[in-house]
Order: C-alpha cells, then sequence, then structure tokens
C-alpha cells in the first residue's frame, strides 16, 4: 500500500489488550486509513499463551517479552505499507491493571536503543519480572485484606481509590510480588502499568502514568490527584518513586518517539502522548462522539465486559450510611481527559471467552458465531431458567463454576417471589429438542442482568 500526499497528516493508534496489539491509521478527518493486528498465539508460539496469556488456577501472567516482540512486528509490518513516514502523533490504550517491573539495566537500556537489532533483543535482560501479572489474575485475596486493613477499611479504601480491594488491581499485585519474590523485588528499579509500559518503549524512557489508570491501582488518591503516600508506604516505602510520582491526564504529551523507530522504521520524530487504559479510553473516544453536555453510557464486550457511564461529582465520602458508600461492587475512575469528571465502572472477567466457550461446547468447535446467534435467537429463557457461566473467578459476583437453573415446584432456591428453582446438569430439552442449545441464549440472558 502506498502513501501519497492526501494521506498525511497520519495518527496511530494502539491498543496492547489481552489477545492482541492492535494499530490504527487516521488521518485529520478521523477517517481510518488503515488498521492491523498482532494476535499473540498466532504469531508468537514460542511463547505458549493461550489467548494470550497463561493460566495457572487464580494465578493469570502474560510474557513482557512477547508484548516487546509485538511492538517491532507491528511497526514492521506498517513500515512495508509505505505510510510510516506520514505519521504525525502516537497514543493508545491497553490492558488495565497489569503491572511490567523493570530492572536498571532495562530503564537504560531503553534510553539507547540500537536501531540494528530487535527490541526483544536488547530486553532480553530488561526486566525483573518476565510473566506480568494481568487483569484476570484472582491470586491476590490476602494482599487485598492487609490494603484493607492499612487504609483502615473496605469503605476507607474505596474512599480513597475508588475501588475496595480487588485482587486484579495493581497494589495488591505489586504487594504478592514483593512478599513472595522478595529476590526479585530487590532487582526492581521502575513500575510501569501496560499502559504506560508502551508509551515507555516509544519515547525511550520511563513513561509517566495517567491519571485514569492510576484509578485502577487500589494506590491513587483520586481526590487529591496523587498517589496515596500511606497506601503506597503499606507497601513498600520506595514505592511512589518507582511508580514514578508525576501523573499525568491522558491527553499530555509525554515526550518524542525514540531515534530507534525513526531510523529503524523511515518513521519522523513525532509526539507520544500519554497512553491509558483501555477502558476509560473507550469511554472518552464515545463521548467525544456527543455534543457537549451531553453524556454517553458504553457498554464494552470484549475478553471483558464493562458498563462505564459519567459522573460530575465523586460519590464516596465519609458517610458511610450514604447509597453511595453502602454499594462497593463497582469502581470510580478519574476521567482521562477531564479534570473535573469521574467515571463509574462495572467490570465483569467473564466475557466473550466465555461466549466462546459456550459456543464451542454447545454447538460444537466448527460452529460459527453465526451459529451462535441462530441459537441464541429462541424464546426468552428467563423465568423459566438461568444459566451462569463463570470459567474464571468473576468479579461481579465473587463466584466460579457453571450454574444452571431451572423452575420446579420442589426446587430448594426460593426467589422472594416465592418462585422455586432447583440446579440442574442441563436445561431440559428445548425447541430445538437438544438441550445444549439453551446455553448459547442463557448466556446472554444472564450477562445482560449482570
Amino acid at each position: 500500500m502506498a502513501a501519497t500526499s492526501e494521506c498525511a497528516p497520519l495518527f496511530l493508534g494502539l491498543d496492547l489488550s489481552t489477545q492482541q496489539l492492535k494499530g490504527v491509521l487516521l488521518n485529520q478527518h478521523s477517517s481510518i486509513v488503515y488498521e492491523m493486528g498482532i494476535v499473540f498465539d498466532d504469531e508468537f508460539p514460542e511463547f505458549k499463551t493461550c489467548n494470550g496469556r497463561h493460566v495457572n488456577g487464580d494465578t493469570v501472567t502474560a510474557p513482557v517479552l512477547m508484548w516487546v516482540a509485538a511492538i517491532d512486528l507491528l511497526m514492521s509490518r506498517l513500515k512495508a505499507t509505505g505510510l510510516a513516514p506520514y505519521i504525525c502523533g502516537i497514543s493508545g490504550a491497553a490492558q488495565q491493571h497489569g503491572s511490567v517491573y523493570w530492572r536498571q539495566q532495562g530503564v537504560e537500556t531503553n534510553k539507547q536503543l540500537d536501531p540494528r537489532v530487535s527490541l526483544r533483543q536488547q530486553f532480553d535482560s530488561a526486566f525483573a519480572v518476565l510473566e506480568s501479572p494481568i487483569w484476570e489474575d484472582s491470586s491476590t485475596s490476602e494482599q487485598c485484606q492487609n490494603l484493607e486493613q492499612s487504609a483502615g477499611g473496605a469503605c476507607e479504601l474505596a474512599r480513597i481509590t475508588g475501588s475496595t480491594a480487588f485482587e486484579r488491581f495493581t497494589g495488591p499485585q505489586i504487594a504478592k510480588i514483593k512478599e513472595t519474590q522478595p529476590h526479585v523485588w530487590s532487582q526492581v528499579s521502575r513500575i510501569s502499568l501496560v499502559s504506560s509500559f508502551v508509551a515507555s518503549l516509544l519515547i525511550g524512557d520511563i513513561a509517566p502514568i495517567d491519571c485514569s489508570d492510576a484509578s485502577g491501582t487500589n494506590l491513587y488518591d483520586i481526590q487529591c490527584g496523587r498517589w496515596s503516600q500511606e497506601l503506597c508506604d503499606s507497601i513498600d516505602p520506595h514505592l511512589v518513586q518507582l511508580l514514578g510520582e508525576r501523573v499525568v491526564m491522558a491527553n499530555e504529551v509525554v515526550g518524542q518517539l525514540s531515534s530507534y523507530y525513526t531510523e529503524r522504521y523511515n518513521m519522523r520524530q513525532c509526539p507520544v502522548v500519554a497512553f491509558t487504559g483501555d477502558n476509560p479510553s473507550a469511554f472518552a473516544g464515545f463521548e467525544s462522539m456527543f455534543a457537549a453536555g451531553r453524556s454517553a453510557a458504553v457498554v464494552s464486550l470484549g475478553t471483558s465486559d464493562t458498563v462505564l457511564f459519567p459522573l460530575e461529582q465523586y460519590p464516596y465520602s465519609l458517610n458511610t450510611s450514604s447509597v453511595a458508600m453502602q454499594h462497593l461492587d463497582g469502581h470510580v475512575l478519574r476521567h482521562p481527559t477531564d479534570r473535573n469528571l469521574y467515571i463509574a465502572m462495572l467490570c465483569y472477567k467473564n466475557g466473550s471467552l466465555a461466549r466462546d466457550w459456550v459456543r464451542e461446547h454447545s454447538l460444537g468447535s466448527a460452529s460459527t458465531w453465526a451459529d451462535f446467534s441462530n441459537a441464541a435467537d429462541t424464546e426468552p429463557m428467563a423465568p423459566r431458567a438461568f444459566g451462569f457461566y463463570y470459567l474464571s473467578t468473576e468479579i461481579l459476583p465473587r463466584a466460579k463454576g457453571i450454574y444452571r437453573f431451572e423452575q420446579h415446584k420442589n426446587g430448594s432456591i426460593v426467589c422472594p417471589n416465592g418462585t422455586r428453582y432447583q440446579p440442574v446438569t442441563v436445561f431440559s430439552t428445548s425447541n430445538q429438542g437438544d438441550s445444549h442449545w439453551s446455553d448459547a441464549r442463557a448466556i446472554i440472558e444472564s450477562q445482560f442482568m449482570s
């Protein structure tokens, strides 16, 4: 694909998600010029990931060097299009909560990259932790309890950081590494979130974390707009310095594109704008489509499913009897680009992968999403029956397993209206004559109810 002067200027947006690194080129009219994707399982079989990660019980990680290699591969394919020289600005997003642990050697290597050598080769010894904990991890229950205790209770932690302690959040993950791998912790020089990690690779220096992604750490004082010294000190007295004291808005320029990319991929030196989390990024993007003064609620269906909506006032306070303080299941994040707004978020871990599991187990591995849609396009299951599919420990509610229930006059589970349900292994025969067909409809209903 050859570029012409009509393409200039172009802007590159990157998204390092759970399963792939995606890139999109936009022109000055916000029209898509080119899209590309690097699917981790397909492109890097040597890392032996499944859907972009390694799962060992409740511990879920991703190889940081796989992410590094993906940046190089995407840039090489971008160069082959002939469009790279027209890029005038770069920004992006990444999966929330995940963390990257730099050695000092890696920090220095990043500042003096050799354009003749791949990133993966140069960063081979750059990281103290090679398997980065990611958002699907739920192995930090003990650290969550400790963090809430340090804050003075779950309500106080939510008042400060926007959330009670959640296993996937960065703070508990950092605490776990320090407690269980002291020899590794002693090598840590800086800590990035996945979003600021990508920006760091691009500018050749450690990029600051943005305020919205910082809100997903259980360490950031949302109202004060800075790291909570007390909470950080409860994990390590140097943690604020490891994270970087400066926290930025997601529309701030954090540096210029490193000479590694200008020389290796024929790109021009251009500004790199702070990266943020994928969820606040999606919200800000959709919000920009609406006229000023109008609000929008965003439902995002991905590896995780999320619901996001704007808040003009911070809902959590010292009044523990308030409605907001009585319902702490969700999260409050700083708005990525507006200092005066916040975002409320509900997150469900078992999203697209759970739907994919139902499709394969109900309809067969050769089935398509069209088959799934046909199977789900039946009469409603509720209130006759319900199905819940939590392949990994769910966030809302905190549960794990496959659960199916049907109405039964002798059922042991009684709803407030007196309707009785009994657990079943499979649903009763549906209209299609195959009980498994009902799972496609059931997962759609239960996920929307959640």
